[in-house]
C-alpha cells in the first residue's frame, strides 16, 4: 500500500586519464551507475554557502517536550516481543515524512504499519517521497508547518536546533533507561551547541574501504580487518600500487577510487580543533592539513593510484576497473552480486587512529507539532526491535539499537559485506561532528566542493583558505565565540530587531 500523502498543513504556536584501453566502458558505467545511484541523496554544493536557518525575530528557549501524559512504569519489552507498552491515550493521527532510496521507503513503509499493531492508538500517516528536501523542510519548518515526525539530515542538526525549530528530547531520554541501554548512542549522536538533544539516531552508514577480496587475492595483499590495526597511509598507498595494472602506458585497472568526501576524516580531529582559542575563527590553512589534502590529490594527479570520480560513483568499483572504493558503506548494494567484496577500516593518518566518518539517519520532532506525545511515541518505536530489524534488512544502514547488530536480520549470510565486524567497530572510531554554526559550511566544503582541489584544478593552500573565510563569516555572522551561552544557545537577534524594538520602548 502506497504511503499516504498529506497537503502541507500551518498550525499556530577530473583531470582525465590519458590513454585508458577502457574509456568507453567507463563512460558507459558511470551513466549506468549515476542512473542506480539516484535514488541516493546526494549534495552537489559548490564554493558558496548552503542556506542557513534565519535567526528568530526573538530570541528563543529551547522548547522541552510537553510530559503531560504520564511515562509507563513497567518496563519496555525486549527484542523478543512486540514493541512499545504505553499509555493508551485517546486515538490520534501523526504525519511522518522521510526521503531515500527506495528500499529504505519500503523499510519505512512496513514499520508504518507494524506500529499499527504496536501503538494501536496512533495512526501514522507517511509521506516517503524523494521529492522531499531538507532545504524544503527548513521553509516549512520557518512557517510552522511540517509533519509531526521527520527525518532531519545530520549537518542541518545544529542549525535547526539553535533557531528552536525542534522539540527538545531530554526529558524523555533522562526517563527512558531502556532506551540509554539499548541504544546509547541514538540521542547523543548528532546535538546543539550545549549538548542539547533534539534527534534520534535510528542508523548510520560509515566511510569504509570497499575492496575487491579476489583482486587483492591475486597479488597477496591482505586487507586489514580490526580499526584497531588499519593500515597505516604508507602501507595502503604501497597496496594500491600492487593493484593497479597497465600496460604500454594504458591503465587496465586503478587501484582506488574515492569519495570527494574522504577529505572529512583527514582533515578533522574532532569538531573544533580547527577553530581558533576563542572560537570566532576557522583555522583549517595548517601546514599539515594543505600536506595531507595535497597527498590526496597526488594519488589522483599522478594517476598511478586513483581513477578520479567527482561524486558519489560505484560504477568503475562494480565493473572491476578499480580495486578499491573509499565511500559510506551503503553503496553496497549497487556492487554487482558477482563481485566478491569485503569492507576494511580506512587508512591511518600520521600518528593518529584511524577515523571515519558517520552519516546518521537522524528523526526529530518538530516543535510546532500538537500531538507530541504520540509523535514521541512513534519516533520511541523507530529505535525498537521490529523497526531496526526493518531497517537492518535494507542492507544500508548499520541499526543503533546494539543488539540488533547481532540480530539474523544484519547478519544475513546473504548480504554483503558477509563479515560486519568492522562496520560494528566503526562507530567507535567515528569522528565527532562539529556543533557550531559554522558546521553546516565545513559539511558543504568538504564534500563534492573539494573535488576540484583533489583532480590537481585547485591548490589545496588556496582551497583551505577560502573555506576558513567562508567558515568564519559563518561564525561571525551568528555571534559564535567561546564565550556564548553553549546550553541553550540560539542565533543572536540581527541588528534590524534590536533597531526596531528600540524605537518601540520609546514609543516612536
Amino acid at each position: 500500500m502506497r504511503p499516504e500523502t498529506r497537503a502541507l498543513r500551518k498550525r499556530p504556536s577530473t583531470t582525465s586519464p590519458a590513454g585508458l584501453s577502457r574509456r568507453a566502458l567507463l563512460r558507459a558505467g558511470l551513466i549506468a551507475g549515476s542512473g542506480l545511484l539516484a535514488a541516493c541523496t546526494l549534495e552537489r554544493a559548490g564554493p558558496e554557502l548552503p542556506p542557513v536557518t534565519l535567526p528568530p525575530v526573538e530570541v528563543v528557549q529551547p522548547p522541552p517536550l510537553p510530559t503531560s501524559t504520564p511515562e509507563p512504569t513497567a518496563p519496555r519489552p525486549t527484542a523478543a516481543s512486540a514493541s512499545v507498552s504505553a499509555p493508551q491515550s485517546p486515538a490520534v493521527t501523526i504525519y511522518f515524512e522521510t526521503w531515500g532510496p527506495r528500499v529504505l521507503l519500503n523499510a519505512f513503509s512496513e514499520i508504518a504499519q507494524e506500529s499499527r499493531e504496536a501503538i494501536p492508538w496512533v495512526t501514522v500517516q507517511a509521506r516517503l517521497d524523494n521529492a522531499l528536501s531538507s532545504d524544503g523542510l527548513r521553509t516549512r519548518l520557518r512557517n510552522d508547518e511540517g509533519p509531526d515526525v521527520t527525518r532531519v539530515e545530520p549537518e542541518d542538526v545544529f542549525d535547526l536546533t539553535a533557531a528552536g525549530f525542534l522539540h527538545g528530547l531530554g526529558a524523555r531520554v533522562s526517563g527512558d533507561p531502556e532506551l540509554r541501554e539499548a541504544a546509547p548512542a541514538a540521542p547523543a549522536a548528532r546535538t546543539g551547541a550545549g549538548g542539547e538533544l533534539s534527534t534520534l539516531s535510528i542508523g548510520a552508514t560509515h566511510q569504509c574501504l570497499l575492496y575487491n577480496a579476489q583482486h587483492l587475492e591475486s597479488v597477496g595483499v591482505t586487507a586489514p580487518m580490526s580499526w584497531q590495526s588499519p593500515w597505516t597511509v604508507d602501507e595502503f598507498e604501497e597496496a594500491a600500487r600492487r593493484l593497479v595494472i597497465a600496460n604500454n602506458q594504458r591503465v587496465e585497472r586503478f587501484g582506488l577510487t574515492a569519495i570527494p568526501a574522504y577529505a572529512r576524516p583527514v582533515l578533522a580531529e574532532k569538531s573544533d580543533d580547527w577553530l581558533a582559542s576563542d572560537q570566532r575563527a576557522s583555522m583549517l590553512s595548517t601546514p599539515q592539513r594543505r600536506e595531507r589534502l595535497q597527498r590526496l590529490t597526488d594519488w589522483q594527479t599522478n594517476l598511478d593510484i586513483e581513477l578520479p570520480t567527482a561524486y558519489r560513483f560505484v560504477a568503475p568499483f562494480s565493473g572491476g576497473l578499480a580495486s578499491m572504493h573509499i565511500d559510506h558503506t551503503d553503496v553496497g548494494r549497487w556492487v554487482r552480486a558477482s563481485v566478491p567484496w569485503g569492507v576494511a577500516p580506512l587508512p591511518a593518518w600520521e600518528g593518529r587512529e584511524s577515523l571515519t566518518e558517520a552519516n546518521e539517519l537522524c528523526v526529530a520532532i518538530p516543535a510546532h507539532s500538537s500531538e507530541p506525545d504520540a509523535a514521541w511515541t512513534f519516533a520511541r518505536f523507530l529505535l525498537d526491535a521490529p523497526a531496526q530489524r526493518a531497517l537492518a534488512r535494507t542492507n544500508l544502514l548499520t541499526p543503533t539499537r546494539l543488539e540488533t547488530l547481532e540480530d539474523p536480520a544484519y547478519l544475513d549470510p546473504n548480504q554483503r559485506p558477509y563479515n560486519r565486524t568492522q562496520l560494528v567497530e566503526a562507530a567507535a572510531k567515528a569522528m565527532r561532528s562539529p556543533a557550531h554554526p559554522g558546521a553546516k559550511a565545513w559539511h558543504a566544503l568538504t564534500g563534492d566542493a573539494i573535488a576540484p582541489v583533489r583532480q590537481g584544478k585547485e591548490d589545496a593552500a588556496a582551497y583551505l583558505e577560502r573555506a576558513d573565510a567562508l567558515i568564519t563569516r559563518q561564525l561571525r555572522l551568528r555571534g559564535w565565540s567561546a564565550a556564548a551561552d553553549r546550553p541553550g544557545y540560539r542565533q543572536p537577534l540581527p541588528f534590524g530587531n534590536w533597531f526596531l524594538a528600540g524605537l518601540e520602548e520609546r514609543g516612536l
